[in-house]
């Protein structure tokens, strides 16, 4: 029989302790060992991005202020992407507005924004707002979400029938560094009455109540048609619309800022409560950083743009996601796309202009 030896006079027990500790030490190894291989696994089967296998993904979707049309779209678009994509996380975030979010989607890599068409083409381009700050050429184009009409309001009762009457008055214009903002600034530069206006850079409910408080004369809120603080705002008061591209017309404002296009507010918009009249419109895009993969970007688009997500945005936006169709696509085009957009709108025949085309 085999008898365990005393080494250098050691006890036997202390030796089977010894071994004891010995199989212990094994078989954590083996189990951290196992616990390693079953949380690659986990990883691995977190979820698929075009096809292929992925960690999950974040990213952040810089939207707009309270009441307005960007955070709708932005909602709508996560909502939609992380029911299918479980391995997509997309974070809302609260903005200004358009300037704002062309700056911090440039500034950061795993952002997406929405903003208007002016203030993508002029980012990208290092121009106006941001000519001192330098180009923005880490944007790239995605979709176009809707078309936002700018809705000049008055109290009905008010003495200003036109853009010009507005010269030595204050205007609540939306929030400093939004494309409200702005499209007030270029049409009054345009008249020439920019130097006698006075700007109170709110939006929303706050410039709402700085028309009725008397600290505005008017409140000029770029967004979607119908928009549901205009819409209960009307259904209280007595307001009216000022005729923008009237003025727009009369001076050199589409020749100096041609991403802007006439239109009409809808005879419907708000249930006959105001009276339609003519203004400026402005594409509303989805935006991205060149730096996201093309998968995500491309997984996006196609989850969008089923036909149940197209629904869902509809629904999600009180209709104003009815102009995103293919038809509509081109509208967006101005600066390079995404990769990940460059093929999706490839594979729905969508003719990509010199401009819109990838330069990554």
């Amino acid at each position: 029989m085999f008898k365990l030896a005393h080494p250098q006079g050691q006890p036997t027990g202390i030796v089977c302790k010894t071994l004891s500790y010995l199989n212990i030490g094994v078989m954590v190894m083996v189990l951290s060992f196992a616990v390693i291989l079953s949380s690659c696994e986990r990883i691995q089967k977190i979820g698929t991005v075009g096809g292929e296998t992925s960690q999950t993904t974040a990213l952040t979707i810089t939207a707009g202020s309270h009441g307005g049309s960007f955070t709708p779209f932005a909602t709508a678009i996560s909502n939609i992407v992380m029911q299918h994509e479980p391995q997509l996380v997309l974070t809302i975030e609260a903005s200004p507005g358009s300037v704002e979010n062309t700056r911090r989607v440039n500034d950061n890599p795993d952002y997406l924004g929405v903003a208007f068409r002016s203030e993508v083409y002029s980012g990208y381009h290092g121009q106006e707002v941001f000519a001192e700050e330098g180009h923005k050429t880490n944007i790239r184009g995605v979709t176009l979400l809707y078309i936002a009409y700018a809705q000049a309001i008055v109290l009905a009762d008010s003495d200003i029938q036109h853009f010009a009457d507005l010269a030595g008055k204050k205007i609540a214009n939306g929030q400093l560094g939004s494309g409200s903002a702005k499209t007030v600034e270029r049409l009054a530069m345009s008249v020439g009455i920019w130097d006698e206006i006075t700007p109170i850079y709110k939006s929303g409910t706050e410039g709402i109540e700085a028309l009725l408080s008397g600290e505005a004369a008017l409140f000029q809120w770029l967004v979607s048609v119908p928009n549901s603080t205009i819409q209960g705002f009307a259904e209280t008061h007595d307001i009216r619309m000022l005729d923008l591209d009237m003025s727009a017309q009369g001076s050199q404002f589409y020749e100096q800022y041609p991403f802007y296009l006439p239109g009409r507010l809808p005879d419907d918009a708000y249930g006959g409560n105001v009276e339609p009249v003519n203004t400026l419109l402005m594409p509303t895009l989805l935006i991205a950083h060149k730096e996201i993969p093309t998968e995500v970007i491309y997984t996006i688009l196609k989850r969008v743009y089923t036909q149940e997500g197209l629904q869902s945005m509809i629904s999600a936006t009180a209709g104003a996601a009815a102009d995103m169709t293919i038809e509509n696509t081109s509208k967006a085009f101005g600066i390079p796309l995404h990769q990940g957009a460059y093929q999706f709108w490839l594979e729905q025949d969508v003719s990509i202009p010199e401009a819109a085309m990838p330069v990554d």
